[in-house]
């Protein structure tokens, strides 16, 4: 199968006729080599989703939205999808997808082309499905006629393993009671009408068995029957309920990011933080002030001697020096006066005979201090002491926290002049007042719709268990009271049909499952990093547990893996469910890269991009197809589109080209 060409009229975001909005999807020939790449690029919000949003409605109509959609909510779907364009006074009341495909069935191309087109008259839709094979309409069949000839060729839970999102992908790698891989591995295999088929039995054989049991015994069946019907309803008009409501919640989130953008181009981002700069710019002015306090206090202290540092050395040596002889000087005074008192008491001792041997053998012993220092400033020990500790100890202290308040001024300064910019940028608030309203509302209904969400979802959970219990009750009725002698043949052909079943679909998981678990070894280790797990999978064929186990055989807990290896495990899962099937499809996946590191993007576009199909559609940003992933890339990507947003018309076009390159 190739796609050829997607035709928009007035669809979302993309307002005009199919002429304005068609894109080329068949992959071209460059350089002698058929590339299967097609790159998509835009901001988010512009619009790309919905080139995987148009291929699927355009092929599954009420189906794309979910197995339990309603048609009310389908048809509130396509009046919702109708462009709206800004600033006009008349907008547009329908609108449009045509898919141009190949198709090989029996060594044959078939040229379709698929064109779903509706329109809106009050509360009313009404939608037109044509069918052309080789440039010929398709004509005699109903529209269920037709829908199903589309899933005929293209089975729905085939093409969720070909056409998926980055969301589908994080829900495969967070699935960790393996609903989402069991729901995935039915419909590959079709079990989910074999289930159906195994369910209109029962029905078949519970209304054949009823007439034979007593009457009580049929009047608790008629009871538990009602019951079970009624919780079904109620678990299938929650399950309806839930998936309308998250069409609405993931369309709000659109509106939202288109509307984000808007107000980001008129400044709104500057806007939205105004206030918060603004009181910012006040704690920092007064933080100003008070380090410009604290440096003044520590200028008028004792910092200034720090800028005479030779000077107060120079001092220092002086009065140490003066300290010294003024002790010398002492000392001389007192030891001069106890030789004298000795000299005395010499004299007295042995007279005036021996007084001159006693003044010379004294003076030779008096101490002489000298006086060629002059002393200046003649300051006391404590006075030293004190100035000796302020230099040493309290000037460091206080320069060190000099050299922290200025770098900290000059800090502050810089935010200041940061934060005076971000200000300025700021617009008139009266601009944007609109469209910050508007994104307010949005936000609003984002919460209302997640709370409703989560109410749905327990409704479900709550009537399924109700529905089952019910069952199980009759089931176990009807073991009870079955009566082999009376079974008639139809019934006992229905029994028998429903074992074999049972047992076909068994056989066919068990085959089905060995066949995909070698296909995810080889996808995982053709992804995986080299300092990743080597993991491989076991699939329980019964439960759909998933045991993955390292190159000795040990299991690993999924919860271990890391979140690029997880990613990895569910695009790894997706790719071998998709060469499970046996279906040659065209590949489409929106943002696929969001949750990964740089190692494990390149194996993704290394390994898995080139040669995931023969034609694959990347719906991307510009930071996940970078300019070096385009280069990677490049050797394959047969052309590419970049989806401009006009905020101004709030209208989305297709041009060729991706980001940076035209």
């Amino acid at each position: 199968m190739i796609f050829k060409k997607l035709y928009l009229q007035d669809f979302g975001v993309f307002g005009g006729s199919f002429e304005r909005n068609t894109i080329d999807l068949q992959p071209r020939e460059k350089d002698g080599q058929l590339r299967p790449i097609i790159l998509f690029g835009g901001l988010n919000g512009a619009g790309k989703t919905t080139t995987l949003t148009s291929v699927r409605l355009a092929l599954y109509g009420r189906q794309s939205l979910g197995k339990a959609i309603t048609t009310t909510r389908y048809h509130e779907f396509l009046s919702e999808s109708i462009h709206n364009p800004r600033n006009q006074l008349l907008a547009p009341n329908s609108a449009a997808v045509q898919l141009d495909f190949d198709f090989g069935r029996r060594g044959e191309v078939i040229d379709y082309s698929v064109k779903r087109s509706w329109s809106k008259s009050g509360n009313n839709v009404t939608e037109l499905l044509e069918i052309y094979q080789n440039g010929e309409l398709i004509k005699g069949l109903t529209d269920e006629q037709k829908q199903s000839f589309l899933n005929e060729l293209i089975p729905i839970g085939v093409a969720d393993l070909f056409f998926f999102d980055g969301e589908k992908i994080a829900n495969l790698a967070e699935d960790e009671n393996n609903a989402v891989l069991a729901d995935a591995i039915n419909r590959l295999l079709g079990i989910d009408i074999i289930n159906r088929l195994k369910a209109d039995l029962s029905v078949y054989l519970r209304s054949q068995k009823k007439d034979k049991m007593p009457e009580d015994v049929q009047a608790q069946i008629n009871i538990l029957e009602a019951m079970y019907k009624k919780q079904y309803n109620l678990y299938q008009e929650a399950l309806s309920n839930l998936e309308s409501k998250k069409i609405v919640h993931t369309d709000l989130f659109a509106r939202k990011e288109r509307q984000l953008q808007t107000v980001n181009e008129l400044g709104g981002a500057w806007a939205s933080s105004r206030q918060a700069e603004e009181a910012k710019e006040l704690q920092l002015r007064e933080e100003k002030n008070s380090t410009t306090n604290q440096i003044k206090a520590l200028l008028a202290d004792t910092v200034p001697l720090s800028l005479a540092k030779t000077q107060i050395d120079a001092l220092l040596q002086q009065l140490t020096a003066e300290q010294k002889l003024k002790k010398e000087h002492l000392i001389e005074e007192e030891l001069n006066a106890r030789i004298s008192t000795i000299k005395q008491s010499l004299l007295k001792s042995f007279g005036s005979d021996f007084q001159q041997q006693i003044e010379s053998t004294i003076e030779t012993q008096k101490l002489q201090v000298s006086n060629d220092f002059d002393i200046i400033h003649d300051i006391s020990d404590s006075e030293l002491s004190r100035l000796l500790h302020i230099v040493n100890q309290v000037v460091p202290k206080q320069q060190a926290e000099m050299e922290t308040l200025c770098t900290r001024l000059e800090k502050i300064e810089g935010e200041l002049e940061a934060s005076g910019i971000n200000i300025s940028r700021a617009p008139d608030e009266k601009r944007i007042e609109s469209y910050v309203e508007e994104l307010s509302k949005i936000d609003k209904k984002i919460g209302a719709i997640g709370s409703e969400i989560e109410q749905h979802t327990k409704d479900a959970k709550d009537a399924l268990k109700l529905a089952m219990d019910a069952l199980r009750k009759l089931r176990d009725h009807e073991k009870q009271y079955s009566l082999s002698s009376s079974i008639t043949k139809g019934i006992s052909l229905a029994e028998n049909t429903r074992d074999l079943l049972s047992q076909f679909a068994a056989k066919t998981r068990e085959r089905r499952i060995a066949t995909l678990e070698k296909e995810f070894l080889k996808s995982f280790s053709k992804l995986a990093r080299k300092d990743d797990l080597l993991i491989k999978a076991r699939i329980n064929p019964e439960t759909y547990s998933v045991t993955l186990l390292d190159n000795n055989g040990n299991a690993i807990e999924k919860q271990k893996l890391s979140a690029g290896e997880k990613q990895i495990y569910a695009i790894a899962m997706l790719e071998a469910l998709g060469r499970t099937s046996g279906k040659a499809l065209p590949i489409i996946i929106d943002t696929p890269l969001g949750r990964l590191d740089s190692k494990h993007r390149k194996n993704l576009v290394r390994n898995y991009f080139p040669t995931a199909s023969h034609q694959v559609l990347i719906l991307s940003t510009d930071t996940e197809v970078d300019e070096d992933f385009y280069q990677e890339l490049a050797p394959e990507i047969s052309h590419a589109f970049e989806v401009e947003y006009d905020p101004q018309a709030g209208c989305s076009t297709y041009k060729e080209g991706y980001f940076w390159r035209a």
